[in-house]
Parts: C-alpha cells; structure tokens; sequence
C-alpha cells in the first residue's frame, strides 16, 4: 500500500460513494461525472481532453504516451425500482449503488491508479466514455486517436470479478413488428390484432430464450422491450418489440441473425437491426496477458457474457484484455454492489501494470 493511502480501503469507498452519487444513467445529463472525472485527473497533473457532443462526450487524459492505457465508461443504465440499499451506502466492505460494479468500481480503481501513477515518472492514459450503455460513440471516437494505437497495452476495466477476460460474446439487438387492422374491440373480427401476431412470432423464439445465459457456447435471447395498443376498446393495429440476442465467441452476428430469420420463417413480421458488435477473442499469448498473468499470479480466465468497448478498439490495438473488478451477475440489477477490497486490488495492479509498461 501506498504511504499517502492513495491504495486505500478509505480511497475506495470515498472516490466510488462520490461516481455512485453522480447521476449517469442514458438520461440523465453527463456533464457533472465528466466534470468531477476530469477535475480529479487535472489535479493529478494529467492532461485531459474532451471529445464528441455534450450528449455523450469521452475524456482522454494522459500522463506521458506509450505506456498503459486503462478504458472505462462512466454512464449507467437507469437506477430501476425494487432497492432495499440506499445509493452509496456500505455494509461491512461492500458498497452499494447503480454503476458500483457495472462500472464505476472500475472507473474508481482507474482514478487510484492514476493517483499512485502521478507519484512516479511512469506514463499512463485513461480512456473514459459517457454512452457505453446505449450505443458505444465515444469509444467509436477514442478508437481514432494515436493514443490508442500508440498504447503499449490497453486494459478494459469492466468487471470481470478479477479474473482474465480474453473472449467476449457479440451482440446483436434487433426490432420485431407486427401489424394488424384498427376495429372496435367489441367487433374483433372486423379486426387484426398485432399483439396476437406478436405474441405468435415471440413463441417461436421462446426457445432461444431458454439458453441459459452462464452458458459462453450458447446463443441467448432476451426480449426486453415491447410497445403496442393505443386503448383498451381498440384493437391494436401495430406491435413493436425489442430484442437483445447475445451471440458466443464462435458464432458471428450474421450467423446469429440468421437462426433468428429461420425461427420467424413463415411468420408475418418485419425485422430490423437496432446495433450490433461482434464477438472477440485474445490471444492468450499477447503480451498484456502474460504481463498480467505475472503480476497478479494464479488467476483464471473467463469468458464476458456481455459486450464491452474492447470490440471497438481491437481494430487499432490488439494488445488489449479485460480486467477489473466486481461481478457482472450483479450489473444492471437492483442492489448492485461491489466489494471496496476488490476495487483496491484491481487499482494496485493497474498501477503496477503502468509501472511495467513505462
């Protein structure tokens, strides 16, 4: 541990109470989290630059080039309903709050990283984004940069419950409609009904959706979303539904989405693509992986069931691999929380990682 407690159980909760208490979910204003990121990284003697929209821009703070760089997004899906922790609030050395493992843990080992970093001549760059959640632009726009490219290694900080992240499943969200015909819901056969034709095409599907999602192999499907009916008396003439497909490290998006076309075939519906990224796999021989092997000793690899922003950077750095802290089972869920001892861990091997790549 550092002598200034920048490695510190106290740090930890201090820096991730303060992200979680930061409003930065998909709507909410990012000008607040980016502000305090940026402040904090200023502070610290790295020089900090703002790119994309006021919507959702993305920081890019470096302290000499070349070195380590650590990505991490600072957003959150919305905080939801059925909490029984307050945000912020700790329980022995957990901590709990919306983005405390999903991944403002994260993000807070990166900024104790740096921390520690600006004690020493070693170089480091921090790559933090503000729309990971829902769409993935500013890393679209970070990827273009030299300092990625430039990069010895990149470390994406999600969690990973500190375990290797080396493969990474696909994504693939997609929009299902059905129509029908407007009639008065006393009269329903002078009608179509969508959602009937909705729920016709979501049976066929049904199937996928019983994948279970710890499964890496296996292609999971979820529908998250659906929107249909204007009023009670009235038979709905469209049915919207949304869908995310999570695809594993050997089957590609457009394999996936033809299983989907297959299961709809003969069914009256329109289909379109919403987002979609690729699965990915690192080579365990890359020299990030092997630095981290060393540093952090016996330690397992694990396969990601979710995308991360490392797809849009492997096209300019393959030397790039997923650590970080906290579990991804809790992500998104009510109750989200993080072990702080986590947090240190992973902010002590960043850290050391920038030392070993300086």
């Amino acid at each position: 541990m550092s002598a200034n407690g920048n490695l510190s159980l106290s740090t930890a909760e201090e820096l991730l109470r303060k992200l979680v208490l930061i409003p930065s979910s998909n709507t909410d204003d990012k000008h607040g989290i980016v502000k305090f990121a940026v402040r904090h990284l200023e502070h610290l003697g790295f020089k900090c630059r703002l790119l994309g929209g006021a919507a959702a821009p993305a920081v890019l703070a470096s302290r000499g080039s070349g070195g380590l760089l650590l990505s991490g997004h600072l957003d959150t899906v919305p905080i939801g309903d059925s909490w029984s922790k307050n945000q912020g609030e700790r329980n022995g050395n957990v901590l709990y709050g919306r983005g405390a493992a999903d991944m403002k843990g994260g993000c807070a080992a990166i900024l104790m990283a740096a921390a520690e970093i600006s004690r020493s001549n070693n170089s480091l760059t921090i790559a933090l984004t503000t729309d990971e959640e829902t769409g993935m632009s500013g890393a679209d726009l970070l990827s273009k940069e030299p300092e990625i490219s430039s990069a010895a290694a990149i470390v994406i900080c999600e969690p990973t419950s500190l375990t290797i992240g080396l493969r990474e499943k696909g994504l693939l969200q997609l929009r299902l409609v059905t129509y029908g015909k407007c009639a008065h819901a006393a009269m329903p056969q002078q009608g179509e009904n969508a959602i009937h034709k909705m729920l016709f095409a979501l049976g066929k599907l049904e199937p996928l959706s019983r994948n279970r999602m710890g499964t890496a192999e296996k292609m999971t499907l979820s529908v998250d979303v659906i929107k249909g009916g204007m009023k009670v008396n009235v038979i709905p003439d469209k049915c919207e539904a949304e869908i995310d497909v999570r695809t594993p490290p050997t089957m590609n998006t457009k394999e996936a989405l033809g299983v989907i076309r297959e299961k709809l075939s003969g069914v009256e519906c329109g289909l379109s693509i919403i987002n979609r990224l690729e699965p990915i796999s690192i080579s365990p021989d890359t020299r990030i992986v092997r630095l981290l092997r060393r540093v952090v000793g016996k330690t397992r690899t694990s396969d990601i069931a979710y995308a991360t922003e490392m797809i849009k950077f492997r096209d300019y750095n393959e030397n790039l691999v997923a650590f970080g802290p906290g579990d991804p089972a809790v992500a998104h869920s009510a109750d989200e929380h993080i072990d702080l001892e986590e947090v240190v861990t992973a902010a002590k091997v960043y850290a050391r990682l920038a030392s070993e790549l300086s």
